[in-house]
């Protein structure tokens, strides 16, 4: 397995957004994106705590048990967010989006809540493996905006979801197969939000190695004018992997 990962603080005071990447030489793998958010950098709190949470699903995941500890972990993580938000009144209101990918060999199951996102690159199309929780995203599966006006309305910011924001979150799993030569890329909408998918196809698809990759989404993302913090992770199934 090869991954790389790439973050910016953008035009923002802080940087908000966590992430995680695998501590296993063996399988399962994690990788994890959160987009923090809250007041007084509260949400980088938030961030970290939910990936601190998450990087204990591959060290104790029972084998077939893979989906239920990985929903288990972020209500777990959910539930503490939304405790230490209670309790300090520094840290109210605070709550972080989240997309994971648990790597089981040629199977993965992804894992969502909010706007941060999960495309699948198979070597010729792009597919988004999870849905937005967004007031925009809502607006467009009712037919009232398309992707493109979605893009720039004033209230693409609204999510619907956030880990740590109630006592209980709705998570969606999504479980998918790739084979080697795949690219996952996990990203916070400061990528998806300003650098359109055509793009991220024409630079998943070059020759260049996964850190140049990142570093050229980002760059792509902050020369789009693209102010929120920014996080790319990319994880590729090499032909040794593929068991």
């Amino acid at each position: 397995m090869k991954y790389a990962v790439k973050t910016d603080i953008g035009k923002r005071v802080h940087n908000e957004d966590s992430y995680f990447l695998t501590e296993n030489n063996d399988l399962p793998m994690l990788f994890a994106v959160a987009d923090g958010m809250g007041g007084h950098a509260a949400g980088s709190v938030a961030s970290r705590m939910l990936v601190e949470e998450l990087a204990l699903v591959e060290r104790n995941v029972e084998p077939s048990r893979e989906l239920q500890a990985l929903r288990q972990a972020i209500e777990h993580a959910n539930l503490a967010i939304y405790q230490a938000a209670e309790q300090d009144s520094t840290l109210r209101g605070m709550g972080t989006t989240l997309v994971a990918a648990l790597i089981l060999g040629t199977h993965y199951i992804a894992a969502n809540v909010g706007d941060s996102r999960i495309f699948h690159f198979d070597g010729e199309s792009l597919t988004t493996v999870t849905t937005d929780h967004s007031l925009v995203e809502q607006l467009v599966l009712a037919g009232a905006i398309t992707k493109e006006e979605a893009r720039v309305h004033p209230q693409r910011n609204i999510i619907t979801r956030a880990v740590g924001v109630s006592p209980v979150v709705d998570v969606d799993l999504f479980e998918r197969d790739w084979h080697a030569g795949d690219i996952l890329l996990l990203c916070s909408d400061g990528l998806h939000g300003s650098v359109d998918e055509d793009d991220i196809i024409s630079v998943l698809s070059s020759s260049r190695s996964l850190e140049s990759m990142c570093d050229l989404l980002l760059q792509l993302a902050l020369d789009h004018g693209g102010t929120d913090n920014i996080t790319a992770v990319l994880v590729r199934l090499e032909e040794g992997d593929a068991v």
